[in-house]
């Protein structure tokens, strides 16, 4: 016990946890430098081709007489859950700071999980070797937010392996090693922090073991889920799962449930043994769908190999959610849930590049609660975390209160630390996009859900001669609902054909129409067969088509081409 280490790597996307996973795997000769892939314990190709970690990565090695369970965590938002659960497996974290960037949205909300749980920090300073890197300005942020001694904060290449044999030297000092009761030997309790489904051995969960021995062929259950299995294997990560016999208080490893169900195995629910009077580990929440989206395939003959595909994903995906749906435009989808905008985008690249879809998504809505009272409805806030340098402060404070943002804080130390409460519709529609513009790229973001708030709100419909089309409609809150009708109706006439007769778009809101506009008919040259003769000939076939007109808008429906939608969705 007094030689194990369980710590993990912290950051905002894109500041080099990965990388520096990769040396200390180097240091401690399980992979040769040079001979394998960079971002080794990013198993996925999407995370290496964007370089994030969009999945976190487990891994235990030996160095210096000492075990080591290293956990590379995910960078970005979306994933905040699985790093809250991940911070409460270890004992200790390196902070890891861009020297090019400085300390970002994520740095600080990371930063803060990890003092609540009173885990020892090590603030590491990465990419020194770059030429624009400013350390002395990242080490006085670090300072300041952390209120660590200059002289304490670490400084490495995790590209070229500058410095990184003493930081990990330096981990075997700061970090403690796990803790034991002898009263807790017979008591079973491991935390789960990840899990995957295996086809041939069911659900594997990561866990830590936080009390007693969890042993191969064990009768354990989910505290949560109030379900019992047998463990078929337990082992710990090299990367690859290696077996054991045993799993014991303080380690990291899996456990292979048999179970065929990952939703059954939540992350931040407890193993404990069968029967089991004791409460489970504290901290469990359920991972809730965030944003949603529809999911179509532009070919509509692909239905089940769409349905295939995502039932395959449900199954690795523990917080993925679907359910099928009819449109009469796009045909046959699936109405799914995700953690964010990210997990969505990844979802949907996985989607066609693992199965060759060619797929239609809809623009990401939120999910809105009933109150219970007549155009009252509730809507989901969140906490907004953004960080920016001081001259963008007041075009980012605008933006904020653009967006239906609340100020609650801020902190103008070196770089500026703004909370603000705001709606989520607000924050997923074009927030962070003009947050970069704004910024020029220096701002960064970081979210949690807060609660449901009532606003007075209802369903916005959009009628094409009067008749309401379903995949157009959205609820809109009361303050956006002349903009958002206005926008719509205009890009709707840019993008449907014109029609044989008139066709008129029109926003229909709390009873009454708040947005119009008209799409002219084409007009056919009924009088080109006549040759001569005096006009009335000609006003009288001119007469007669408008009455036929007249009658066709009555009756007629309004032809809208799929690449409509297309064009629509993608332009959101």
């Amino acid at each position: 016990m007094s030689n194990i280490r369980n710590f993990a790597i912290i950051a905002h996307i894109d500041h080099g946890k990965s990388t520096l996973a990769d040396r200390f795997l180097e240091l401690a000769k399980v992979v040769q430098p040079g001979k394998h892939e960079e971002q080794l314990l990013d198993r996925n190709p999407i995370s290496r081709e964007r370089g994030i970690t969009i999945k976190l990565a487990p891994v235990q090695f030996g160095y210096k007489e000492h075990i080591l369970n290293l956990i590379d965590t995910p960078g970005h938002v979306d994933f905040s859950y699985e790093v809250d659960r991940t911070l409460s497996c270890v004992e200790g974290v390196i902070l890891l700071v861009d020297a090019t960037k400085g300390i970002q949205a994520q740095t600080i909300s990371n930063a803060y999980k990890a003092l609540e749980k009173n885990l020892s920090i090590i603030p590491v300073v990465n990419k020194i070797d770059l030429a624009h890197a400013n350390i002395e300005s990242t080490k006085q942020q670090m300072v300041d937010f952390l209120g660590v001694k200059k002289e304490d904060i670490k400084e490495v290449s995790a590209k070229s392996g500058k410095n990184v044999e003493e930081l990990l030297d330096f981990v075997l000092k700061k970090i403690p090693a796990p803790t034991i009761s002898k009263d807790e030997k017979n008591i079973v309790k491991a935390l789960i922090f990840d899990s995957y489904y295996d086809s041939h051995r069911g659900v594997i969960a990561f866990v830590r073991v936080m009390k007693g021995e969890i042993k191969k062929g064990a009768d354990l259950e989910l505290a949560q889920q109030k379900v019992s299995f047998q463990a078929l294997d337990v082992g710990i990560f090299t990367p690859d799962l290696k077996s054991l016999s045993t799993l014991s208080t303080g380690e990291i490893g899996y456990v292979a449930t048999n179970l065929k169900d990952i939703h059954k195995v939540r992350v931040g629910d407890t193993i404990q043994s069968k029967k089991s009077t004791e409460h489970p580990l504290s901290g469990y929440k359920k991972a809730q769908s965030m944003v949603y989206a529809s999911i179509f395939t532009t070919d509509t003959q692909d239905y089940l190999n769409l349905k295939k595909a995502l039932e395959k994903l449900y199954l690795n995906d523990s917080s993925l959610e679907f359910s099928g749906i009819y449109s009469r435009a796009l045909g046959a989808g699936f109405r799914v849930g995700f953690l964010g905008l990210l997990h969505a985008d990844v979802v949907r690249e996985r989607l066609e590049r693992e199965y060759g879809l060619h797929l239609v998504l809809t623009p990401p809505q939120v999910e809105y609660k009933d109150s219970g009272k007549p155009g009252i409805i509730l809507e989901p806030y969140v906490k907004l975390l953004v960080v920016t340098p001081p001259e963008y402060m007041p075009d980012v404070m605008r933006l904020c209160e653009e967006h239906r943002g609340i100020f609650i804080t801020m902190d103008n130390k070196n770089q500026i630390t703004l909370t603000y409460e705001m709606p989520l519709s607000e924050m997923i529609s074009n927030f962070f996009d003009r947050l970069k513009s704004i910024s020029s790229g220096y701002a960064s973001l970081d979210w949690e859900f807060l609660e449901y708030r009532s606003v007075s709100a209802d369903k916005m419909t959009i009628l094409l001669n009067g008749e309401p089309i379903e995949e157009f409609s959205d609820v809109v809150v009361m303050q956006r609902a002349q903009q958002s009708a206005g926008n719509l109706v205009k890009r709707l006439k840019e993008l449907i054909p014109r029609q044989q007769y008139e066709v008129k778009i029109q926003a229909h809101y709390k009873g009454k129409i708040i947005a119009s506009e008209r799409l002219s008919p084409f007009r056919k040259d009924v009088t080109q067969k006549l040759y001569g003769g005096d006009r009335t000939r000609k006003d009288k076939l001119l007469k007669k088509q408008k009455a036929g007109k007249k009658k066709m808008k009555m009756v007629g429906r309004v032809e809208i081409p799929k690449e409509a939608f297309l064009k629509l969705f993608k332009r959101d």
